[in-house]
Order: structure tokens, then C-alpha cells, then sequence
């Protein structure tokens, strides 16, 4: 078993670079310009399994492999850094969030002080789960991944040193190609769990770790590590470019990016010959100073990134491109000062202790974050003195709307990623003795199904909804919803006429023209076709919006978070859909008559629990007041309010 890494190359500190750039860049104002740029962390995966396969391969090769000295020098890498973040983020959270947020803090601190925090928000991950916004550990999901991984992985390569180098090769790739073939199964049955959990992002560790051990033979000709160089470039590149949330991911669609990290690397091991410093023209690029200097500093940068970017946003959001920069701007000072007086002296002397002393160093810092951690909770209460209204109400950004919704049965998520899960027999049931109306849509759509329900008496409501995309013609999202809006348009309605079929989504400008070719299509299948036009919509939860509201007294601030464009888009659709013969009804208008927007409920609760999807008790207010236009029988081809 012989590795054919080289512990440090100045190459690999510039792939860094590419990484940890995209993923600033991608979370922080950016995705537009960036939409793949989440691959960064797979690209990290591969480096790391690269470069820690190399180094523990050549110490057992030498006889030098400690298990204990492998998690001294992980501790003395990964702890310092990990736990200066730790603590800006427990006194941020103390000083700007309020005690309902900080509680989420703490369970977060603790499931990422002990390696699990891609474990738990697993767990958490639902489609309206909002906590992401306030997550300033989010990020952590990927060091525990690592770190589960090297759990095993080091004490694998150890009890296998006696087997043949082939064997080794064969089993190391064998379990990669099934943990491979698992992601590519679960992202199609549960994409969180693709996501976050280990045994689905193993493969990408080992296609680093193969390839440091020799896998690939080593490239004799220039003019091909060259040509595989940049071949490697354009797949990264690619990926961060063209790939979209959007899109099943890690699966087939983290393939590319990790072939081209595979690519990058081994053509420049190639040339990497002893006493040569020469280089693939990539590989210069790489290791240009300033691009070598980002990527030393990136594991810092990554840390410190997220944290500065959620907390940022709680005193300042970044609504425009010279606060983004600036965030971005912080994170890449704390980041310099991290790695210059944190990072780098805990790697060489006089930090550099013994192996047990580090370890009881990294167990008593463990211990004081935990104990942080528990205090900071009751000290926030005691500074903040919030109003038992005011907690109640920031309580409502973690609403649990499945049951109301019907999640799971009659509207497909992230959580149930399968076409073959929805129910037809309940979500499809005709009726013969009362008009049927089809609700289609996204989950936009799937929030309007309590108010219709509520309402809608003597009408019996159908209900075909699915996050990912819109009930428009040619379509575009996630498999399972695609099949869904598929089999709707073209296999039950030209089978099953509908009475009115109601379209309701998160609607954009872009989506109008195939909204009036999928109007022309409907009203070969229907006697009416109903548009319900663009929802309020808020740049943060509504709740949350509230509930500062109330504690600071000003009552003007709501507004200040409502989307603008809504007004717009709804106005272009007003104009627009009558116009093809089908109803269009003012949802926005609705929530805003006479321009003044209904932010809560009869019984004071906020009438939407994020940024946009409503409450049933929100539903059923908003409906009630388009139920006259929505549930009329009369002229087609109108636009239709409150009023009407």
C-alpha cells in the first residue's frame, strides 16, 4: 500500500481557493451569479480525502502510524479555529437573537461540538423548515462529516496493511462505488438524507483517498496533464455555473465536480517529480500567490463566512450588493487574523504538545463551550425581558403546516421525493353530486387547500401539489414534481373533466407566457380555469418581522421587509390571463385592500408563518375574502378580487 501524495502542494492550496470562494460567494447574496457554488464542499471532501489518505498511508508504510498522534494533529487543525467561532457565535446570540432563537443555537452548538451536527439537521430538514436562516452553525454539517469518516477510515487502512496493494484498492473502490450508488438511489428517495449523512458522501472522501493511493497510474506525457488539467477546470468550473439547487444533488450531480477535483489533482501530481518543480499551466494559476494565500486561509474562511453572514443580517440585511461585500470583506479579515494567530500557531511549536495533553486541552475546551452553551440561554432571557406576546409570536417561524397541507398525500416535498407517493385515491377523489375543483400547483398552491376547504362548501376540491415547480406548460424542478404536473395535464384531466381547474403558485414575471399556453391547453378539459395571482411576500419570516415589531414599538418596520416586486408581477398578471378566458383572482389585493396588508388573523395570530406560505387560520381568512370570485359560476375571462 504505497500513497503518492505530496503532503503540501502549492496547487491543492489554490483548489482550496476555488472551493472556499464558491461557497462564500454561493451563501452570501451571490447564488444568482454562482448557483453551484454549494460544490465547494465536495471539492473539500475530495482534497481531504486525498490528502489525510497520503499521510496516514506513508506512516504506516513506515511503521510510524498512531492513531492517537493522527487525532492530535486533527484536534490541533480543526479545535482552536472551531471553538474561537463557538464562541462569537454563543455571544452574538446572546446580544442579537431573541430567547425562543437562542435555545435552536444551543442544540446546534452541541450536536457540532460533538461531531453530529449533520446528524441533527437531518433531522430538522423539512421543506418549511426556516431554521437555516438563523443556523449559524449550518455550515458545521460538513466537518462532521469528515470527521465521522476519519473515525473509521484511519484504523481501515491500518488493519488492511498487510493485505496486497490490489486488495486494498479493490475494497477501498468497491465500498466507494456503493456508497456511490446509494447517493444516486437516496436522492431520488430522501434528498436530505443524501445530503447530510455520511455513508452517501463517502464515495467522494474516497475518490481522493484512491487516487492518493495510486489508483490512476501517473501521467508520463505533459501535453496530456495538461489537457486532463483543464478538462478537470472546465468540470469544476461547470458545476459551480451551471449547476442549481433545483437539480438532485449530491448523486450524479456531484460526479463532475468530483471528477474534476480528481483531474486537477492527479495532473499535477504527475509532473510532481522529484527535484522538478514543473507544473500544468492550471496548476500555475492555481498557485499564484493571492490564490495560494485564499486557500490557506480557507478553512478559517469557511468557518468564519456563515456566522458573519446569519448574524450580519439580524442587525443589518444585506439588501444591497455594498453590504454583501462588506460581509464578505469581514469574513475574510477574521479569517486572515484566525489562520495568522490561531490556526497556524497551534500547528507548529510551542503549541505542538504531546498527543494526551492535546487531547485533555480539546476535552476541557469541549466541556466549556457545553457549559457556555447551557448558560447562555437563561442569560438571554434576563437580558432581554421579552413580553410573553412577543416570544409567542416569534414561535410561529417554526409552524408545523404537513398535516394542514397534507404533506406526504396530496402534496410531494423534498421529504417525499417520489411521484408513486401521492395518494390518488384521496387527493383525486371526483365527485358525481357537487362541481369538482382541481387545485394545481406548488406550495403555493398546497397553502390555499385549508381556506378552499373551509369555504368551499359545496364544491368538492381536488388537490395536486408538489414544491419544485409550477403548474405551467413545459415545466421544469424536481422529478417527482415534474411527474406530478405531468400526469395531471396529461393523464388525468383529458380522462376526468374538471368542473374549474384553480392555478395558484409562487409566480415570477418569466412564468407568464407558458402559464397562458397551459391556460390554452386547460380549457379543452375544464369550463373554467381560475388563476390565483402572487402572494405577499416578506425578505424574512413574517413572524419573525413581528415579533420585532412589537419589542421595538415600530410599527412602520413590517413594511420595510415586504417584497416590492410582488405588486408588480401581480399587476402584469392582472393584465394578462383574462385575456386568454380564464379568471384571474388578486390574491395580493386580498391580503392588501386599499393598499393597508393584513399581517394577522381574527384571533392575533400572523395570518403566514415564513416568508410567504400561510397559516390554515391564514387561509382561511384570505379565501374568504376571493371566495366570491373564486367559487363564482359566472362570465370567464375577468379579474376578480375581494370586491368582485
Amino acid at each position: 500500500m504505497t500513497a503518492s501524495a505530496s503532503f503540501h502542494r502549492n496547487d491543492i492550496d489554490g483548489l482550496r481557493a476555488v472551493a472556499v470562494v464558491s461557497v462564500v460567494l454561493y451563501h452570501c447574496g451571490f447564488a444568482r451569479y454562482f448557483p453551484g457554488g454549494f460544490v465547494g464542499v465536495d471539492i473539500f471532501f475530495v482534497i481531504s480525502g486525498f490528502l489525510i489518505t497520503g499521510i496516514v498511508a506513508s506512516d504506516i508504510e513506515r511503521g510510524r502510524f498512531s492513531l492517537v498522534e493522527f487525532y492530535n494533529r486533527r484536534v490541533r487543525r480543526i479545535f482552536p479555529a472551531l471553538f474561537t467561532v463557538y464562541a462569537f457565535v454563543l455571544a452574538a446570540s446572546f446580544l442579537i437573537l431573541m430567547p425562543s432563537e437562542v435555545s435552536a443555537v444551543i442544540r446546534n452548538t452541541i450536536s457540532s461540538l460533538l461531531f453530529v451536527s449533520n446528524v441533527n439537521f437531518y433531522a430538522q430538514a423539512g421543506y418549511f423548515d426556516t431554521s437555516s436562516d438563523f443556523n449559524a452553525l449550518l455550515h458545521t454539517w460538513s466537518l462532521s462529516v469528515e470527521e465521522q469518516f476519519y473515525v473509521f477510515f484511519p484504523l481501515a487502512l491500518y488493519f488492511m496493511r498487510h493485505l496486497s496493494r490490489r486488495t486494498v484498492l479493490t475494497i477501498l473502490a468497491v465500498v466507494a462505488a456503493l456508497s456511490f450508488a446509494a447517493s444516486v438511489f437516496m436522492v431520488q428517495q430522501d434528498a436530505s438524507a443524501a445530503f447530510y449523512l455520511v455513508q452517501y458522501r463517502t464515495w467522494e472522501l474516497l475518490a481522493g483517498g484512491l487516487l492518493s493511493l495510486g489508483v490512476v497510474p501517473r501521467l508520463s506525457s505533459p501535453r496530456t496533464a495538461n489537457a486532463l488539467a483543464v478538462l478537470g477546470l472546465i468540470l469544476v468550473a461547470g458545476s459551480i455555473f451551471l449547476l442549481n439547487n433545483t437539480l438532485p444533488f449530491p448523486g450524479l450531480g456531484a460526479l463532475p465536480v468530483c471528477l474534476g477535483t480528481c483531474l486537477l489533482i492527479h495532473s499535477g501530481s504527475s509532473l510532481q517529480t522529484s527535484g522538478s518543480s514543473l507544473q500544468t499551466m492550471v496548476g500555475r494559476l492555481l498557485s499564484l500567490p493571492p490564490v495560494r494565500f485564499v486557500g490557506l486561509i480557507s478553512y478559517s474562511l469557511y468557518l468564519w463566512h456563515w456566522p458573519v453572514w446569519v448574524f450580519g443580517n439580524q442587525v443589518h440585511e444585506a439588501h444591497n450588493l455594498t453590504t454583501r461585500v462588506s460581509y464578505i470583506g469581514l469574513s475574510f479579515g477574521l479569517a486572515a487574523l484566525s489562520w495568522k494567530f490561531i490556526e497556524a500557531p497551534f500547528r507548529v511549536r510551542p503549541y505542538r504538545t504531546a498527543p494526551v495533553r492535546t487531547l485533555g486541552y480539546a476535552s476541557l475546551g469541549m466541556v466549556t463551550v457545553l457549559i457556555a452553551s447551557l448558560l447562555v440561554p437563561p442569560a438571554a432571557s434576563a437580558y432581554w425581558r421579552v413580553p410573553p406576546q412577543v416570544e409567542e409570536v416569534a414561535a410561529f417561524a417554526n409552524y408545523d403546516a404537513n398535516k394542514s397541507y397534507r404533506t406526504g398525500e396530496c402534496f410531494l416535498t423534498s421529504e417525499f421525493n417520489k411521484f408513486s407517493m401521492y395518494r390518488q385515491d384521496s387527493c383525486l377523489a371526483l365527485s358525481d353530486k357537487k362541481p369538482n375543483y382541481l387545485l394545481v400547483g406548488d406550495s403555493h398552491a398546497a397553502h390555499m387547500y385549508p381556506g378552499m376547504l373551509a369555504e368551499g362548501k359545496d364544491v368538492n376540491i381536488l388537490q395536486v401539489s408538489a414544491s419544485g415547480c409550477k403548474p405551467i406548460f413545459d415545466t421544469y424542478g424536481d422529478k417527482r414534481c415534474t411527474d406530478l404536473v405531468k400526469f395531471v395535464f396529461n393523464d388525468f384531466l383529458p380522462r376526468h373533466p374538471v368542473d374549474t381547474v384553480v392555478l395558484s403558485a409562487l409566480w415570477v414575471d418569466s412564468d407568464l407566457p407558458g402559464l397562458l399556453r397551459e391556460i390554452a391547453e386547460l380549457k379543452r378539459y375544464s369550463k373554467r380555469v381560475v388563476v390565483l395571482g402572487p402572494i405577499v411576500l416578506y425578505d424574512v419570516a413574517l413572524p419573525r418581522v413581528l415579533a420585532k415589531s412589537l419589542y421595538e414599538k415600530d410599527e412602520a418596520l413590517v413594511a420595510t421587509h415586504r417584497v416590492s416586486a410582488v405588486k408588480e408581477t401581480d399587476r402584469l398578471f392582472a393584465q394578462a390571463v383574462p385575456k386568454t378566458g380564464a379568471d384571474y383572482v388578486s390574491v395580493y389585493d386580498a391580503i392588501c385592500p386599499a393598499g393597508t396588508c393584513t399581517l394577522w388573523t381574527d384571533d392575533n395570530k400572523p395570518i403566514q408563518f415564513d416568508y410567504g406560505h400561510l397559516t390554515p387560520e391564514g387561509s382561511e381568512l384570505i379565501v374568504s375574502r376571493i371566495a366570491p370570485a373564486l367559487f363564482s359560476t359566472g362570465h370567464a375571462g375577468t379579474q376578480k378580487t375581494a370586491q368582485n
